[in-house]
This record gives structure tokens, C-alpha cells and sequence, in this order.
């Protein structure tokens, strides 16, 4: 029989990435078809070389495209970063949270310290996550949602909260890491086309990004507390209480967790010390010759293994937690603690699938690529100057952040091309970086094509209680806010800097 209310029902977002997915088919076979490419110069060498490149969109309905959509399936699933990355998580995050030692450590937090302080120091952490994106994306979500739980509110609301910190806040940080030695690396090299012997400092966007985030936490903070808490509600979610726990057993179970948690990051430490042999740095990069870059670098085996190493401290602190609680009697119940979280949360897989194989098409189609390629060839013959190009190159990068999300692989096509004009408007390199990360920021929360948009969706579906109005609108509407607010504050940082000359770095200012 014929039922109007199911047409108010909206798909699953598993349509709207196979549709998405059409698109870029359907495109890429037209673009193609009309011989779609573009031309732009490309760096070939760090030293500075540049080379004119064309590339031209790849069609998809080819012979060779359509062998790509028929072979590509599982190779695209297995190299799409989040799959293994929430997979390995999921085990160790199953037994902190079914051990009660989440839940338990989250209402201490809340029931002591100002839940607005709580909310701007969690969305702060988000953002400094940005050193790995696995750590936020897989663990630190998932633990928003609890943490707000704890406060009686809507779960779906950490989850955005967390999201729109990680995503839009990715450009921001407290420390210099690998985003800012891969950026800077191009950033000199593309000045060096005029100014043969500029140096750009890893430094140079030190202080901006220090006070972004801060302010981001901040506006963060403001849109939770007046905005969205206020539409989502109270927590509707039932959660099962399989242990009851007196409150001296808790706490015994939180002191112990600590003290394992402390006995963990010992030799963590002394991994991360760049004096002697051994065990000392065995988790640097020491073909590096600065701390930080040993540190931070890709190559380091604390950024390779990171997702891992803080996975095994939450499986720790649960398993101690469990042992003295009682939560935990026998090997098996630690099992059962993963596979049943594993189980809550096996519709992101399903999602993951879906959006590994739209990623995969879009990148071998080279549409992303084209339209980078291009909104920097329109900036490098503009004649715009002063904030008009600021604001030029903030938008074209937010652009073509749609397409093409990615830091290294966008600024290094944009940077050779827009650099000539940047320098000739007086704007120093470092401050056109410094507009490039904020734009590069900005629409990650909103791109579906972002890599770890899936995983926010995924989660959202986990903590809906009517799984029936799941869908990526209501996602989008969750969001929103955080995006329009935390562009807002980028904006407005990125002129206010620039009008009145404040130094982004140690001794680099805006202009020359």
C-alpha cells in the first residue's frame, strides 16, 4: 500500500556517495570528451626548478577507465587510510568504553570541571590532533560522543563538535609538525623563482596559528553552548548499563588506570629522546638534524605508529580499569568488549567501502587536479593586490579544496603558480602559505570528498536514535554552524593581520 510518509524519508549515505560517485563518471567522461585539461608550472626539484605540466581529465568511460571501476574495488578499500586506521581503534576503544573506564572518567570530568570549559578544552585537543589525523578522526569523535553523554546531551553534537575542530581547525596548531616542514618546503622553493636566495622559516606561521587555535576553540565553544546543544536536545540514547559500579571500586579502577597509563608513556618518552642509542629515539626520524622535525616529521615512526600507540594506552586503561572493577574477569570478556563494539559501529564499514571507491575515481580522473591547475593559472594573471588577492587566493583555495582535498599535493600546485604574484604585491610567501592553510581548512568539514567526512557520517548513524531519519542532510545541519563560525574567525583573523601588520611567525610579518 501506498505510504506518503516514506517519501519524506531521506536515502542513506551510502546513495549519496554512489551517486556522487555517477557524477564523477559521468563528468570525467564529458570533460574528457571535450578534451577538458590544463597547463601550469610544476616544481620538479625542492632546489626550485619548474617545469610546465599539462594534465587532462581521465574518462572513466574509456576502455581503461571502465577496467579501473571493474579491478580497482578491493585495492581502493584497502589504501583508503581511515579502513585500517577505525579498525585498529575500534578494538582498543571497545574495551575502554565497555569496561566503564570512558563513561566512568567522562562524568568525573563533567561533574567537577565548567562544562564550557570542558567543551573548549576538548575542541582545543581536536585541533592540536591535526599532527595525525587518524588519532582525531577515529578516536578522538568517538570520544566526543561520550563525553557528552556524560553531560545529558546529544551525542551527535561531540561528534560535530569534534569533527568541525579536526577538519576546519587543520590549518591551526600549537606546535610546528609536518604540515608546516611539507608546506614550507614549497613555499621556498616557489620564492626562490624570483628571490634566488629567500629562506622561508618552518617557523613562519608560529604565532598566527598558535591564536587561531585558541580562537577556534573558542568560537567552537560559543556555537556548542548557544547553538547546537540547544536544537539537539538532551542525550536520547539508552545506553546499556551491564555493571553497576560502587563509587570507592571506580575510583580505585580510575587511580590504577592512571598509574598504568604513566607506566605506558615511560618508555614512550624515552623513545622520543634524541641522546644515545637504543631505545632512546627509536621513534624519531633522526635523518633529521631538528628535534621537531625527528619529532613531527612523516617519516618519523611516532607519526606512522601513532594511531597504534594511543589505541594500546585505551586498551590499557581499560583492561586495568576492568580488572579492578571487576568488568573484566576473564581474557574472553576483553574480547567481547571489541566485538560488540565492533558490532555498534559496523555500519561505518559499509559507508567506508562506498566513499574508498568515490575517492579513488575522483583521483583518477584528475579532476580535482584540473581545477586546481586552473583557479591557479586565474590567480597568477590577475591584477589584484593587497587584500583583493588575499581574499582571491583564500576562496580559490577553498574552491578547489572541494575537489582536491590535500595540503601537500594542492599547495604544490598552486604555490609555483601564484607565488610571482604574491611577492610582487609585497605579501611575503609566508603569509600566502598562511592564507592557503586557512582556506585549505575551511571546507574540509563540508567536502564530501574529505577523507574523514565518512567517518563523521558513519558515527552519526551509530548515536541517531531513529535510525530511519539518518541521513547526510541532517549531517550537513549538524555541522553547518561549526563551519560557518570557525570560517568567520579565519577570515577575520587573515585581515585584521594583514591590515594592521602583526607578525605571523618570529620576525615575518604580512608584507614586506
Amino acid at each position: 500500500m501506498f505510504n506518503p510518509k516514506k517519501l519524506k524519508r531521506s536515502s542513506h549515505p551510502v546513495m549519496f556517495f554512489i551517486y556522487l560517485s555517477l557524477l564523477v563518471i559521468i563528468v570525467s567522461g564529458i570533460a574528457s570528451a571535450l578534451n577538458f585539461q590544463v597547463t601550469y608550472d610544476k616544481l620538479t626539484t625542492i632546489a626550485g626548478e619548474v617545469e610546465s605540466t599539462t594534465i587532462s581529465v581521465n574518462s572513466l568511460l574509456s576502455i581503461d577507465g571502465i577496467k579501473f571501476l571493474m579491478t580497482s574495488a578491493y585495492n581502493n578499500l584497502i589504501d583508503f587510510v581511515p579502513f585500517g586506521s577505525l579498525l585498529i581503534a575500534a578494538i582498543s576503544f571497545g574495551i575502554a568504553y565497555k569496561s566503564g573506564f570512558l563513561k566512568t572518567f567522562c562524568n568525573k570530568i563533567t561533574s567537577k570541571v565548567p562544562r564550557a570549559l570542558v567543551i573548549f578544552i576538548y575542541s582545543l585537543l581536536c585541533i592540536l590532533s591535526s599532527i595525525d589525523n587518524n588519532v582525531g578522526y577515529v578516536l578522538l569523535l568517538p570520544l566526543g560522543a561520550v563525553l557528552f553523554m556524560s553531560m545529558n546531551r546529544n551525542p551527535i553534537g561531540g561528534l560535530a563538535l569534534g569533527f568541525a575542530s579536526i577538519a576546519s581547525g587543520h590549518g591551526a596548531g600549537l606546535f610546528i609538525t609536518s604540515l608546516d616542514y611539507n608546506l614550507t618546503s614549497y613555499t621556498e622553493a616557489s620564492a626562490k623563482l624570483l628571490d634566488a636566495d629567500y629562506t622561508a622559516l618552518q617557523s613562519g606561521n608560529i604565532i598566527f596559528t598558535v591564536a587561531a587555535s585558541l580562537l577556534i576553540a573558542g568560537i567552537c565553544t560559543f556555537v556548542t553552548e548557544k547553538i547546537v546543544s540547544r536544537k539537539l536536545g538532551r542525550n536520547t540514547i539508552e545506553e546499556e548499563e551491564e555493571y553497576v559500579l560502587e563509587e570507592a571500586k571506580e575510583k580505585k579502577g580510575l587511580i590504577a588506570s592512571l598509574i598504568a597509563t604513566v607506566i605506558c608513556l615511560i618508555p614512550i618518552i624515552f623513545m622520543i629522546l634524541p641522546v644515545g642509542n637504543g631505545i632512546f629515539g627509536l621513534l624519531l626520524d633522526k635523518s633529521q638534524d631538528v628535534y621537531s622535525k625527528m619529532l613531527f616529521s612523516s617519516d618519523s615512526l611516532l607519526m606512522t605508529n601513532l594511531v597504534g600507540i594511543v589505541s594500546f594506552i585505551f586498551a590499557v586503561q581499560g583492561l586495568v580499569f576492568g580488572i579492578i572493577t571487576g568488568t573484566i574477569k576473564r581474557i574472553r570478556d576483553m574480547v567481547n568488549f571489541s566485538t560488540d563494539y565492533l558490532k555498534s559501529i559496523g555500519g561505518i564499514f559499509v559507508l567506508i567501502f562506498f566513499a574508498a571507491q568515490l575517492n579513488a575515481l575522483l583521483t583518477e580522473s584528475n579532476i580535482g587536479i584540473v581545477v586546481t591547475g586552473s583557479l591557479a593559472n586565474l590567480i597568477s594573471v590577475s591584477n589584484f593586490s593587497f587584500i583583493p588577492l588575499v581574499l582571491l587566493i583564500l576562496i580559490f583555495t577553498m574552491a578547489s579544496n572541494i575537489l582536491l582535498p590535500g595540503s601537500v599535493a594542492k599547495w604544490a600546485i598552486l604555490a609555483p603558480n601564484i607565488m610571482p604574484v604574491v611577492m610582487k604585491a609585497n605579501i611575503t610567501p609566508e603569509f600566502s602559505q598562511l592564507v592557503f592553510r586557512a582556506g585549505d581548512s575551511i571546507t574540509n568539514s563540508i567536502t564530501p570528498l574529505f577523507t574523514y567526512f565518512v567517518i563523521f557520517i558513519g558515527f552519526v548513524e551509530v548515536y541517531m536514535k531513529n535510525k530511519a531519519d539518518f541521513s547526510i542532510k541532517k549531517c550537513y545541519q549538524t555541522v553547518f554552524p561549526y563551519f560557518l563560525g570557525i570560517a568567520i574567525i579565519w577570515i577575520i583573523m587573515i585581515i585584521c593581520w594583514y591590515i594592521i601588520g602583526l607578525p605571523i611567525g618570529p620576525g615575518i610579518y604580512p608584507t614586506v
